[in-house]
C-alpha cells in the first residue's frame, strides 16, 4: 500500500509539473542538466522532499543550430573556444521532487525551465527516475536511472535553437556524512540523447561528474551546492567541454 501511494503521489506531481511547463511558451533551446538525480545520502524515508534552484549544462542542439548557413559570428558554434557562450551553455531553473517508496528506493521527478537575462526565454523539460541507496547512514552509494524530454517547441532563437532532446541518464552518487546534517558526495554520470534541430536528428553523449555538498537544518530544510565538469559530443565528431554548477534549496 505504501508503494502504491508513493507511485500515485509521483504521478500526480508529474502531471502538475508538466501542466506548469506548457504555460507561457517563449522558445529557447533547452539545457541538458546533469546529473539529473543526485541522492545525497539515505534521504528521508517518511516524507516527500521538494528542491528548487538553478543548474547549468550544455545546449545539445547548439552544434546543429550554430553551423547553419547564414548564422552570424556571434551565434556560431565555437566549442571549447567559448565554454560559457549562451549559444551552447545555459542555466535553467530546476524544481525536483523526491518520493520515498522505501528506505532504499526513491522515485524522482523534476521540471526545468530555461532562463536567460535580461529577458526570460524558457525552454521546458521534464525528467523522472529512480535511485537505490546501498550503505550506512554515514557512507553509501546511490545508483540512479532517469529519463528526460525537453524542447523549445520549435520556437527558434539565436541561442542554440530550435531544439528538442529526449534521452536517458545513469549516475551513481558516492556520499558521506562527516557530521550530522552535512553530506558531501561525488556524482559521475553519463547520458545519451536524441537531438532534433533544423530538420536533423543526431545522437548525443553527455558525461562528466560533480562534487556536491548539502547542509540541513531544522529537520526539514536543506541547501545544496554542486560543481564540476562534463563533456558533450553530438554526431560523429563535434565535442566540447561543459562547466557544471548548481544551487538548490529544499524542504
Amino acid at each position: 500500500m505504501k508503494q502504491e501511494a508513493a507511485v500515485k503521489r509521483l504521478c500526480a506531481a508529474g502531471v502538475g509539473l508538466w501542466g506548469a511547463a506548457v504555460v507561457g511558451l517563449a522558445g529557447c533551446a533547452p539545457t541538458a542538466m546533469g546529473p539529473m538525480v543526485m541522492r545525497m545520502g539515505p534521504g528521508a524515508p517518511d516524507r516527500n522532499v521538494m528542491q528548487v534552484g538553478m543548474r547549468s549544462g550544455p545546449r545539445l542542439s547548439a552544434p546543429i543550430a550554430g553551423t547553419q548557413a547564414g548564422v552570424g559570428t556571434g551565434n556560431s558554434f565555437r566549442g571549447n573556444e567559448s565554454s560559457f557562450s549562451t549559444q551552447q551553455w545555459g542555466v535553467a531553473f530546476d524544481a525536483a521532487l523526491t518520493v520515498p517508496v522505501s528506505e532504499r528506493l526513491h522515485l524522482h521527478t523534476g521540471l526545468q525551465g530555461e532562463f536567460l537575462l535580461p529577458i526570460p526565454l524558457p525552454g521546458y523539460g521534464l525528467y523522472a527516475g529512480a535511485s537505490y541507496y546501498v550503505g550506512s547512514e554515514r557512507l553509501g552509494l546511490a545508483p540512479a536511472l532517469s529519463l528526460r524530454g525537453a524542447s523549445d517547441f520549435g520556437l527558434g532563437t539565436p541561442r542554440g535553437g530550435p531544439g528538442t532532446i529526449f534521452g536517458a541518464e545513469v549516475s551513481c552518487a558516492l556520499t558521506m556524512q562527516p557530521e550530522k546534517n552535512v553530506s558531501i558526495g561525488l556524482v559521475p554520470f553519463a547520458s545519451w540523447h536524441t537531438v532534433a534541430s533544423h530538420g536533423r536528428n543526431e545522437q548525443a553523449l553527455y558525461y562528466g561528474g560533480v562534487v556536491a555538498a548539502r547542509v540541513s537544518w531544522g529537520g526539514k530544510n536543506d541547501f545544496e551546492l554542486s560543481g564540476g565538469f562534463g563533456r558533450a559530443k553530438v554526431g560523429k565528431g563535434v565535442s566540447w567541454n561543459v562547466p557544471i554548477m548548481g544551487a538548490r534549496g529544499g524542504r
